[in-house]
């Protein structure tokens, strides 16, 4: 499990969902648990605030992170993993729709879960969390 540092929303300022574009979703359960957008040219890892778990009767809000070049390095290959061996259904970031994979080439998503559930954990710093929302951006 990633180890998602306490953030105090009050401490960062809050964001319209319309100032971010949806690339990518990480982690869905019930809703979107983790995923990268873009605000202005940066990208920005979003993340489900709180416990990590979806609650229908409370509000969701979402912290978004500051990334080093080394920890979006990862997530991008993940991100390609993914795309290779389960499919372009959770990527918004392409020009054109990706072309779906044909007979001789069909997907396999053990190929990218096996070797996920034992990746090694992301640790994310509080001092990298820049703001926040409470609405998921369009794609």
């Amino acid at each position: 499990m990633d180890e998602i540092p306490a953030v105090d929303l009050a401490t960062l300022p809050k964001l319209e969902a319309n100032a971010l574009r949806l690339l990518w979703v990480n982690d869905w359960y019930d809703g979107p648990l983790e995923a990268v957008v873009e605000h202005g040219s940066e990208r920005r890892l979003m993340v489900l605030h709180g416990d990590g778990r979806i609650d229908v009767e409370k509000p969701m809000r979402w912290v978004l992170f500051r990334l080093s070049n080394e920890q979006w390095k990862e997530e991008e290959r993940w991100h390609a993993l993914f795309e290779e061996h389960v499919g372009h259904h959770w990527c918004f970031h392409h020009e054109a729709a990706p072309e779906p994979a044909n007979e001789t080439s069909a997907l396999d998503a053990r190929r990218f879960y096996e070797p996920y559930a034992s990746r090694t954990p992301r640790s994310l710093d509080a001092s990298a969390a820049l703001a926040w929302v409470d609405e998921m951006p369009a794609h």
